[in-house]
């Protein structure tokens, strides 16, 4: 009788998560079409998903065709391009200090270096991503 009453159980608490309707996601907004859309100046906020943990804050300038970063006295640096929704970065040389990179900066690099997509999210933030990466930069 016991494991009779086990099963209904069990079947019934199945039932009723079933019934629940599934959480509803935001919609994913649409690349971003144009570099006009990213010309600015930004925080540097989050990168595969953590905060930016440093002692110093990470930023990004962006014109039409560069995107550059300091981080304290370490400086990085790509040429892009966006088109059709489609981001192209390539590393470019920018001068700074001779300090290793501190493995937040080298997430950055391996984020910039894959992203083919830039998205505003729903908090307004531009949203970098591709190949598994993702960077989040706010404006300032």
């Amino acid at each position: 009788m016991v494991r009779r009453s086990t099963l209904i159980i069990a079947l019934l608490a199945l039932a009723a998560c079933r019934a629940q309707p599934a959480p509803q996601r935001e919609p994913e907004a649409p690349p971003l079409a144009a570099s006009a859309e990213l010309v600015g100046e930004y925080r540097v906020a989050g990168v595969d998903g953590s905060d930016i943990d440093l002692p110093h804050a990470i930023t990004a300038s962006i014109s039409a065709d560069r995107i550059h970063l300091v981080s304290d006295c370490v400086n990085m640096a790509w040429s892009y391009t966006l088109a059709d929704g489609r981001l192209a970065t390539e590393q470019a040389p920018a001068e700074g200090c001779a300090r290793g990179f501190e493995p937040t900066e080298q997430a950055l690099l391996a984020a910039f270096d894959v992203a083919d997509t830039v998205r505003r999210t729903p908090a307004n933030a531009l949203e970098f991503s591709g190949g598994g990466h993702s960077v989040t930069l706010f404006s300032q």
